[in-house]
C-alpha cells in the first residue's frame, strides 16, 4: 500500500492530541499535556520513509513550530564533553510562551507485547523495562546533571523536564488479565497479539485481516477508516511482528512469528 503523505500527516498530527500516552507522569518528569499539541493549520507533508521515531519527533516539531503557545527552541541538541564525546541528545527545548518556563521534552514513540512477566517490543530486543530505566536515569537527568554543558545562553535558566510516550500494549490473546507495568498510563491504548501458528485457534477460517503500515502504529483505529489497507493472508511467510486491523474488532492486533519473543525484527 503507498500511503498519500497529505493524508497521512493530517492523521498524524491530529492524533498527537487524542491519542493516550504510553506513559504516565513519572518522578523525574510529568507527562506533556497533550490539550498543547493542536495540529498546525497548514500542514507539510511528512517524510513517511524514514524511522517511526524520527517521523513522530518530524511530526511534534511541526506543531511546535506553528504553535501560539510554545516556541521551539532547539530540536535533537546534543550534549558533548568534548568534540569526541557525546553525552546525550535532548529531543526538544521549548518556551512555554505564557510563563517564559524552557521545557526539555523527551519523547518516543513504543510497542510492547506482554510475554508473562516480561514485555518485549515486536523486535524483542526492545523491552518496556529496559526503555523506563533508560529514559528515567539518563534521557531525562541530561539538563539537571549536564546543564553546563549546554549552550551558553541556556546554563542559568530554570529548566524542567517532561516526557512525552505514545504506543501501546498488546496482552495475549488469551491473557486473562491485562499486563499493567510500572507507570503505565492506566488509560492507554491496549491491543492483543498471538503467534501465527495460533491463528486457527482464535479466529475462523477465511477471516479477513488488513495490515496497518509501520507509519501508522501508533494511530487510533478510530483515524484509519478512510485509509484503504492491504489484505493479509494468514499463509503467508511472517518473518516480523505484523500489526494488523481484525473487522469489527475494537483493538489493534499483533501476529508474531511462530517463534516469538526469540527472534530479532519487525515489520
Amino acid at each position: 500500500m503507498t500511503l498519500h503523505p497529505k493524508q497521512a500527516t493530517e492523521i498524524i498530527l491530529k492524533s498527537f492530541a487524542t491519542a493516550p500516552l504510553l506513559i504516565a507522569d513519572l518522578p523525574e518528569a510529568p507527562h506533556f499535556p497533550a490539550s498543547d499539541l493542536a495540529p498546525p493549520d497548514d500542514l507539510t507533508p511528512l517524510n513517511l520513509s524514514q524511522k517511526l521515531g524520527h517521523l513522530y519527533e518530524d511530526a511534534l516539531a511541526q506543531i511546535f513550530a506553528a504553535s501560539k503557545n510554545y516556541e521551539l527552541l532547539e530540536r535533537n541538541l546534543q550534549i558533548q564533553k568534548d568534540i569526541h564525546t557525546t553525552i546525550g541528545e535532548l529531543d526538544f527545548l521549548l518556551r512555554n510562551l505564557d510563563s517564559n518556563q524552557i521545557i526539555h521534552l523527551e519523547c518516543a514513540t513504543k510497542f510492547y507485547l506482554a510475554v508473562g512477566s516480561d514485555l518485549p517490543g515486536p523486535d524483542a530486543r526492545d523491552n518496556y523495562f529496559k526503555k523506563l530505566t533508560h529514559l528515567r536515569q539518563h534521557q531525562l537527568q541530561l539538563t539537571h546533571s549536564f546543564q553546563d554543558l549546554l549552550p551558553t545562553k541556556y546554563r542559568d535558566e530554570d529548566i524542567i523536564t517532561k516526557q512525552l510516550v505514545h504506543g501501546c500494549l498488546f496482552d495475549h490473546i488469551e491473557a486473562e488479565t491485562t499486563a499493567t507495568p510500572e507507570f503505565s498510563n492506566p488509560k492507554c491504548r491496549r491491543g492483543k497479539w498471538l503467534r501465527q501458528t495460533e491463528i486457527p485457534i482464535h479466529f475462523p477460517a477465511g477471516q479477513e485481516f488488513r495490515v496497518i503500515p509501520k507509519t501508522l502504529w501508533p494511530i487510533p483505529l478510530k483515524f484509519l477508516p478512510k485509509i484503504t489497507l492491504e489484505s493479509w493472508e494468514p499463509t503467508q511467510p511472517l518473518e516480523r511482528c505484523a500489526m494488523v486491523r481484525v473487522p469489527n474488532k475494537p483493538l489493534p492486533y499483533f501476529i508474531a512469528p511462530a517463534e516469538y519473543p526469540h527472534y530479532e525484527g519487525t515489520l
